[in-house]
């Protein structure tokens, strides 16, 4: 039994168990003013686990819900440690330390609140986006001008690590496993807060990028022109999913290049004439369930940087192959960005 005065009262404690306490409120005069037996619930630090647990689900739902994709914790944790230490100004802190400046999900979680922010899921996904950024790239964040990003092969997947796109290029490079990791990564010896070192040291996934690479590496099917690659399920039996383009790499990349150099139309018909003959082919490989045809080859003029010349076609191959693989909220997302591309286009005219 413990003893401690509150007052005019005694407070006595019975252990009875370890994860249960009887407590008793009896007057110091000895004559009963109130007597209260209650069982205590967990231990503190197991209560506060608990409401840590429920926040990040909640948080996490939010973010879930609002974006209609997956997240992983790393972006609860983080967000929950800057609100923590730098409430007045949460995304400002990595941008003073290590001109990081973080966005999408995080800019949501700092204006959701405010009456004047109302977004649709599309606006969510367009936010801080650049042309040759397809859907299952998810800004991020933003560090000396480049943009960084969750990248998922498909709307129902947790992202598979951070990426990042190359300036002036299509070509994307995965950098980090998560979030922790590409704090640490572009910290660059800058000295964290002991707090966030704690955090990044207790919370960073184990596993390493060449580690999430190699792994994700054994469902890519066609390395396209933006490196990363595309996923594509493959039945192994059947091989039903992908077939190869019609022609390679070097043909493809050598007829973008020779297309955009004339203006002779016909020139231009004889130059892509295996090119659109591919894309008949196309067609005969999605009758028989191999959208990863049509996929790799949208996928690789998006990627080109010859790309903003050949927007019809990236209009009718992605949208498609991304409705077939029934990743439907990439095919939203692809299409509005070619709706705005062409928006600046025509602005530029």
């Amino acid at each position: 039994v413990s003893t401690q005065s509150t007052g005019s009262f005694k407070l006595y404690t019975l252990s009875t168990t370890k994860q249960s306490n009887l407590r008793c409120h009896c007057s110091s005069n000895r004559s009963l003013l109130h007597v209260e037996l209650w069982i205590m619930g967990e231990p503190k630090t197991k209560r506060r686990k608990i409401s840590e647990d429920k926040e990040q689900n909640c948080i996490l739902e939010d973010l879930e819900k609002a974006f209609e994709v997956k997240f992983n914790d790393d972006v609860f944790h983080i967000w929950q440690w800057l609100t923590s230490h730098h409430a007045s100004q949460p995304l400002s802190f990595l941008k003073k330390l290590i001109d990081l400046q973080l966005c999408g999900p995080f800019q949501y979680l700092l204006d959701k609140d405010k009456s004047d922010k109302r977004w649709s899921v599309l606006d969510l996904h367009m936010m801080d986006r650049e042309w040759q950024c397809p859907p299952e790239f998810q800004p991020i964040a933003r560090h000396n001008n480049t943009l960084y990003a969750l990248w998922r092969d498909t709307p129902c997947s947790k992202p598979v690590f951070v990426v990042r796109k190359e300036s002036d290029s299509g070509v994307i490079t995965p950098v980090a496993t998560d979030l922790f990791h590409l704090i640490r990564l572009l910290s660059d010896g800058t000295a964290l807060p002991s707090t966030l070192e704690q955090l990044i040291n207790r919370s960073a996934a184990a596993e390493t990028i060449k580690q999430a690479e190699t792994k994700r590496r054994k469902s890519v099917v066609a390395k396209t022109f933006n490196k990363i690659g595309i996923v594509v399920p493959v039945d192994k039996k059947t091989e039903l999913g992908y077939r190869p383009l019609t022609m390679t790499y070097s043909e493809l990349d050598s007829m973008l290049r020779r297309t955009c150099k004339t203006d002779d139309e016909e020139e231009k018909d004889r130059i892509l004439a295996p090119f659109d003959e591919c894309i008949n082919y196309i067609q005969f490989a999605n009758d028989e369930c191999d959208y990863g045809m049509g996929f790799e080859l949208g996928m690789c003029v998006f990627s080109h940087e010859t790309s903003k010349s050949f927007m019809g076609t990236i209009r009718s191959l992605l949208p498609m192959a991304y409705k077939l693989l029934k990743r439907q909220l990439y095919a939203q997302i692809m299409t509005r960005i070619c709706d705005e591309e062409d928006e600046k286009i025509a602005k530029n005219e």
